[in-house]
């Protein structure tokens, strides 16, 4: 109940009064038989429905207890009982008698008490008063009306019943707790989410809605208060309004996991060729299933108020607002994802067949020894009756379906909710691919695929198996052959390796540049030995000497015309290559060098015997190949100065060797066409620096390199890389106070994320900031 300040008014003052008693602000109405008074309830009434149930009514303490005016009268008040009164002196037939009387404006209705007997509403008036009811929001025209014998009053006023009860939910149930999300789907946390939507459904629904009667209508902000949305497979969200995770939309999610992500469409951003690390988030995004829900619980609610001077016509009624309550059980919300990826939809595997297993280890016995790591349970070897590798002979290679070599496996994984009918169909949903040596992924089919000719001593296959989802499975193995012959390059690919900065190693068979500089150090330890293979049933015949050439081009790119780095005749070899990366007419991603040695001999004047009587086209001379690929794996830095005082700039385009740049030793550069040895005739550093370059050997090796003075209080850095963070605050402290008078400029430089190495590429950095 509110009750604003009283204010009574009487018309004809000689005929109706309102007074105070008792120091009460009771309102009385003062009968006077000879006129007809008509008086007004205070003004700014109001009171609350605030219950489930609308059963407000007059009178009622805490509830609706209004200052009515009080009738009073000289003669049939005083306790007594009026000729037309009842026995109980509660009611009477006809005057005189109180009534009041109630009608809500705009509606039909007019609500009255009974005619009261005057003894009766002295003695307990709120029982009258709550006769009258209010069971709806509005504003309600009030009037009491007493009367005698001979003449009548009445006093009419207003009262607004306001809604202030809101909306909430019932006790059907709760709105179900978060879940983690996105989670794997499985036939568990499908179970799980299921559950969590149907409780939300039981916990939302209209007969879960509590709200009394006669209340605004509901109401909300599209996509705020109110939605019901759900992403399945390879769909963007969308409105839903039944359930999200039932079993049907399981099998549209899985329908389209029939789909190979190989596909070149104008609508994806993958196709057969796309890196594993650009493809599978792609693909783990398109297969998300998710559900955004929420209800919040509004209603239209209208602030009813009274007039303030009843002289004066009723205000317009004010417009509705959309409100919702608080403290009160009114909102609930989901938002969840179940998201598949490959290796969750199918569980695929290979394996090497047993009975190329048994062929293979046949090969690795018949061996002097076995190669290191060999292992035919994980690799394939097989010998060709052949003393040399040679492509364009059909003698010299091996053709065989990958099929022929592997078994295959690929059923769904045992937690993915797979329906019963798919079961068995499992291959449906797999998409392998391979590619070997790292060149362009071919598609394969282990039910319809052609054949391989292997020709090189070993190959690396890398086969992956994909989903719709993602990949399912990845693995690697070799194909590895072998020459009948005392002739062999099968340890000629160790006789290779690239030197690396300590605790920086490339990846997945690339290696790094060695670092700061752009040339990676190839270094051959060769012994002739491991290729002239004796064993107990052939013959070496006397070596005669060695010849290689290599070539270096951008991976991917063009052969360039090899150039040639050893010919000798000496049985060991020891000797360290800077292998430039590419840069002439461009840099590329990565560079492929392919060294090529031909081993010579003279053979003994018998005729060695092949096996399987097969006739081989040269006896006395092998090439063996090797292949490999570097980059640079240095990240580039920025740093605060001016071009001019970069020392790298100062020396860029110089004919002299810059900065961390090939100075002496047996260095290997290309161009578009040619594979070029350079001279090894020690060169002259650029002098175009304020440090002067001297030309020093990388490690131990004889490759060298232009290297800036190390400054003094850099050295501690090569004892302790751990004091990297020092070295650069100091760096960064002397850069500044150089640069205080020039104009900033962003620099790039390089810099290896590799404790190990921080020290040297501090020293680096500072060259070629401080020139």
């Amino acid at each position: 109940m509110r009750v604003n300040v009283a204010l009574v008014a009487a018309v004809g003052a000689s005929c109706a009064l309102a007074d105070a008693q008792d120091g009460n602000e009771t309102h009385r109405v003062v009968f006077m038989a000879n006129d007809d008074p008509v008086c007004y309830w205070e003004m700014g009434l109001s009171c609350d429905l605030n219950e489930a149930v609308n059963n407000l009514r007059l009178g009622v303490v805490d509830k609706c207890e209004l200052p009515v005016p009080v009738p009073i009268d000289n003669y049939v008040e005083d306790l007594r009982r009026n000729k037309y009164d009842n026995a109980a002196k509660t009611e009477a037939s006809q005057e005189p008698f109180i009534q009041i009387t109630s009608a809500r404006r705009g509606g039909t209705t007019v609500q009255s008490t009974k005619k009261t007997a005057w003894y009766q509403y002295g003695t307990n008036p709120k029982l009258v008063q709550s006769e009258i009811a209010f069971d709806a929001p509005g504003l309600y025209d009030l009037e009491i009306v007493a009367n005698d014998y001979v003449g009548e009053v009445s006093c009419i006023g207003c009262v607004a019943i306001l809604d202030e009860f809101r909306p909430r939910y019932g006790t059907a149930g709760t709105c179900p707790a978060a879940l983690t999300t996105p989670q794997t789907l499985t036939k568990t946390t499908l179970t799980a989410f299921q559950a969590h939507d149907t409780a939300y459904t039981a916990f939302t629904k209209d007969s879960n809605v509590v709200n009394n009667a006669n209340s605004g209508v509901n109401c909300g902000t599209l996509n705020v208060d109110r939605f019901s949305k759900r992403k399945i497979f390879y769909e963007n969200e969308n409105v839903c309004y039944t359930s999200c995770f039932d079993d049907a939309t399981l099998l549209t999610n899985v329908a389209k996991l029939k789909t190979t992500p190989f596909t070149v469409s104008t609508t994806t951003a993958y196709s057969l060729q796309t890196p594993y690390a650009t493809m599978e988030p792609l693909l783990n995004e398109k297969c998300t299933w998710c559900c955004k829900k929420k209800r919040t619980l509004k209603e239209m609610v209208t602030l009813y108020a009274c007039p303030t001077d009843y002289e004066n016509e009723y205000p317009d009624t004010p417009d509705a607002d959309c409100k919702s309550g608080t403290g009160i059980p009114n909102t609930c919300s989901i938002d969840v994802c179940l998201q598949a990826k490959g290796a969750d939809v199918i569980t695929a595997s290979v394996s090497i067949k047993d009975t190329i297993q048994t062929a293979s280890n046949g090969v690795l016995n018949a061996l002097p020894s076995k190669p290191a790591g060999s292992d035919a349970t994980k690799n394939v070897y097989y010998s060709i009756p052949c003393t040399t590798f040679d492509r364009t002979n059909i003698n010299c290679r091996y053709t065989v379906k990958l099929s022929q070599l592997l078994d295959v496996t690929n059923p769904f994984a045992t937690t993915f909710p797979a329906p019963t009918a798919e079961l068995t169909k499992s291959k449906d949903y797999v998409f392998w691919r391979y590619n070997t040596d790292g060149t362009n992924f071919v598609k394969w089919d282990p039910l319809s695929d052609t054949a391989i000719a292997f020709t090189d001593a070993s190959t690396t296959i890398n086969l992956e198996a994909w989903t719709a989802c993602g990949r399912a499975y990845s693995t690697s193995f070799s194909v590895n052959l072998f020459l009948h012959s005392t002739l062999a390059c099968s340890k000629f690919d160790a006789m290779w390796s690239v030197m690396e900065k300590p605790g920086v190693q490339g990846s997945e068979g690339t290696y790094c540049a060695y670092g700061g500089s752009d040339f990676a150090v190839l270094k051959l330890d060769m012994k002739v030995a491991d290729v002239l293979l004796q064993t107990d049933s052939t013959v070496t015949g006397t070596y005669t000497g060695v010849k290689c050439d290599i070539m270096v081009k951008p991976t991917g790119g063009s052969d360039t015309q090899v150039v040639t780095i050893v010919d000798s005749t000496a049985t060991t070899i020891s000797k360290n290559y800077g292998v430039e990366l590419v840069n002439n007419p461009t840099t590329a991603q990565k560079t492929t060098g392919v060294v090529h040695c031909k081993f010579t001999r003279t053979p003994r004047t018998n005729i060695l015997a092949l096996a399987g009587a097969v006739t081989a086209t040269d006896t006395n001379t092998i090439d063996c190949s090797h292949t490999f690929t570097i980059t640079d794996c240095d990240k580039p830095e920025l740093a605060v100065g001016t071009v001019q005082d970069v020392c790298a700039d100062r020396c860029a385009g110089d004919s002299a060797p810059g900065v961390l740049e090939a100075c002496g030793g047996s260095i290997v550069t290309s161009s578009a066409t040619n594979t070029i040895l350079k001279p090894s005739t020690e060169l002259t550093c650029c002098s175009k620096c304020t440090q002067a370059l001297s030309c020093k050997a990388v490690g131990t090796t004889d490759v060298k390199r232009c290297e800036p003075p190390r400054p003094a209080f850099l050295l501690s850095q090569s004892v302790n890389a751990e004091k990297d963070g020092l070295w650069r605050e100091m760096a960064a402290a002397l850069l500044g106070a150089t640069t205080m008078v020039a104009v900033a400029a962003l620099i790039v430089v390089k810099h290896r994320a590799d404790v190990a190495a921080r020290a040297a590429e501090a020293q680096y950095a500072y060259s070629l900031l401080l020139a």
